[in-house]
């Protein structure tokens, strides 16, 4: 299962921009013992609170590793290309080894709940590019 702590060391494929945005569409919350991690649990970025970390500051980490996400678009900002997560698994794929009839139909499936600036302009494919 994907988890927001991902967001700390994934980069953009293409463009390998840092870090990448997240939409969550499906999660569950998941029971697990947090006690003795150690806080904040991400080095460089919060992908929870969507912030770089900051020595000083105190970080959720217990409630953020509980949450599995299921389904969401990684959208990088730099280029504009978009990653599905599909049953809690990142697709991190160059253009050419995409499926992006697949690609389409996620973003149809989807679409009340992505950004429209993904479904207008994201990259590999988008809504306003595909045949109709």
């Amino acid at each position: 299962m994907m988890r927001y702590w991902g967001l700390d060391v994934l980069k953009c494929v293409h463009c390998k921009s840092f870090p990448l945005e997240i939409y969550v569409i499906e999660y569950e919350r998941q029971d697990i013992d947090t006690s003795g991690i150690e806080k904040p649990f991400c080095k460089v970025y919060c992908g929870y609170l969507r912030e770089s970390i900051q020595q000083d500051k105190e970080y959720p980490c217990g409630e953020c590793i509980k949450i599995g996400i299921k389904t969401a678009i990684l959208y990088c900002q730099s280029c504009k290309h978009w990653y599905p997560v599909k049953n809690g698994i990142v697709i991190m794929l160059t253009d050419n080894k995409r499926k992006l009839e697949r690609d389409l139909e996620f973003l149809r499936t989807y679409k009340e709940k992505i950004p429209e600036n993904i479904l207008r302009e994201g990259k590999p494919v988008n809504l306003e590019s595909a045949p109709h």
